[in-house]
């Protein structure tokens, strides 16, 4: 399966520049959120993820073909 991504500030560091923070990803089947953070390699906390618009806790939660999936990581300020 393909998944739309867009990650946001920090995080645009685990794609290539030119990818400017998107990018396709290609999973397996039944892969879940967590699957794909593994995959992009984020070990950071991360504040917000949205599939297709809507806010997700549960990162167990299962992607589907052409998800559009947005992660946001913990911002730091002082």
């Amino acid at each position: 399966m393909q998944v739309q991504v867009k990650l946001f500030s920090r995080f645009r560091e685990h794609l290539p520049p030119e990818a400017r923070g998107e990018a396709t990803i290609r999973l397996p089947d039944g892969a879940t959120i967590n699957d794909l953070i593994d995959h992009l390699g984020i070990v950071r906390r991360v504040k917000l993820i949205t599939i297709n618009g809507e806010r997700q806790a549960e990162y167990s939660r299962p992607l589907h073909d052409g998800d559009h999936v947005r992660i946001f990581p913990v911002v730091v300020g002082g």
